[in-house]
Formats: structure tokens, sequence, C-alpha cells
């Protein structure tokens, strides 16, 4: 009889301690995945925002040259079609993230950006593209601790 009640007791006890690491695991994979996840998307968004900071500032120098001319619509087009890329990575990031400043330097980041191409001269824009691009350092800052 305390044989039979021991063998239960011990499977009793294996099944709690088996569902507990079990639980564990699932959890260490879910967060393993949410980390990965969250690796991707900031990456994805910072490229995009280099990407287009380049289309930005490339739009400006063209408008420069020549405001009527076909490299200019070009550019302003290849602009717009960054924007919408940079766009659609900071609705990832917005969609991931848990950290409120991380989302709030990824859109201050896209924003910077945005307004790039109204510069007045080299100069502002030269001030600008750094601003944007000091902002996105720091988002990458951010979300590199957000996934450590």
């Amino acid at each position: 009889m305390i044989a039979i009640v021991g063998t239960l007791l011990g499977s009793a006890v294996t099944h709690v301690f088996q569902r507990s690491a079990s639980a564990r695991d699932r959890l260490f994979v879910s967060q393993q995945q949410l980390r990965a996840d969250r690796m991707a998307v900031y990456s994805d968004f910072a490229g995009a925002l280099t990407e287009f900071r380049r289309g930005q500032q490339d739009r400006w120098h063209r408008r420069d040259e020549d405001p009527y001319g076909p490299a200019y619509a070009e550019a302003r087009t290849d602009a717009h079609r960054l924007r919408g890329v940079a766009l659609h990575a900071l609705f990832r990031v917005q969609l991931i993230s848990s950290a409120r400043p991380l989302i709030d330097t990824a859109q201050e980041a896209y924003t910077l950006t945005s307004n790039l191409h109204k510069a007045a001269d080299k100069t502002e824009l030269s001030t600008l593209g750094a601003r944007a691009r000091e902002v996105l350092e720091q988002f990458v800052r951010l979300g590199s601790s957000d996934v450590q």
C-alpha cells in the first residue's frame, strides 16, 4: 500500500514539475521570438529612415540644381516612395514596441527626416540632416536596450 501511494505521489510531483518546466520553456521561447521580432523591426526602421533621409537630401539637391528638370521630378517621386517605406516601418515600430520613449524617438526621427526637403540652404540642410541622424542614433540606442 505504501509503495502504491509513494508511486502515485511521485508521479503527481513529477507531473507538477514537468508542467512548470514546460511553462517556463514556452515563456522563454515567446520572449526570444519577441526579441527577434523587435530586432528585425527596429533594424528595418533604421534602414528605411536612412534611405528616406538620403532621398530627401537628393530631392533637395536636385531642386536646387533645376526645380523644373526631370532629375528633380524623379528625385521627388523617389522621396515620396521612400517616405511610404519609412512610414510603414514606423507603424511596425509602434505596433511591436511597448516603450513609449522609443516610439516617440522614432516618430521624431521620421518627422525630422520628412522636413529635410524644406531647408532654405545647404547649411540648413546639413544641420537638419545631422539632427535627424542624431535622433535616429538615439532610437537605435533605445532599441538596443529594449532587445537586451
